[in-house]
């Protein structure tokens, strides 16, 4: 039986939707990683492998379903990609542009990273688009107390839409580390 056989009856077996089929994609996709010398980078981390061919170190990372490779090396990555196509049918989507909500634009001699996107549609669903920028992230002489204040209309979903933009802004984490304190107030 061929390896992508195999797979595809691992995977019936656990039929999508149900709660053991993320589990078995996972172990089915392990499986075939681990066959093609791929190692876990660190046992904490389940979704981050990495090979050793030669001086050369490709990564690979799994989310979901989705694989993503850094490049450094065309022609090995294409054959990494055979090895992979053996095991499961793929679709290759070039370049990253965009991958879990952070834009990316690559440049032979930079990679930018951003959330100008999400970013736009928080100021749209809180009512701020047309506000001003303050080139200070907080005022330094702010006083914050817990027993002050009016509550605050659902904090957590401000607090934890500014969280997520600390991945590719953390020059914001000491503000959002701080308002986090007073969520209730």
């Amino acid at each position: 039986m061929k390896v992508q056989e195999k797979n595809i009856c691992n995977l019936i077996k656990s039929l999508y939707g149900l709660k053991q089929g993320p589990h078995a994609w996972y172990e089915t996709l392990t499986e075939h990683l681990l066959k093609i010398k791929f190692e876990h980078f660190n046992l904490d981390d389940a979704t981050l492998f990495f090979k050793k061919v030669g001086k050369m170190v490709v990564y690979l990372v799994v989310y979901i379903d989705d694989l993503l490779i850094p490049r450094n090396n065309e022609s090995y990555i294409a054959s990494m990609k055979q090895d992979l196509k053996r095991g499961f049918e793929m679709t290759n989507m070039g370049h990253l542009h965009y991958y879990l909500g952070v834009e990316v634009t690559q440049n032979p001699k930079y990679i930018f990273i951003s959330q100008r996107k999400y970013i736009r549609e928080l100021l749209n669903r809180f009512g701020m688009i047309d506000c001003n920028p303050l080139s200070t992230l907080m005022d330094q002489n702010l006083k914050l107390k817990s027993i002050e204040g009016s509550a605050f209309d659902d904090a957590t979903k401000y607090i934890q839409s500014l969280i997520y933009i600390t991945t590719t802004r953390p020059n914001i984490s000491f503000p959002i580390g701080i308002l986090s304190q007073f969520m209730q107030k």
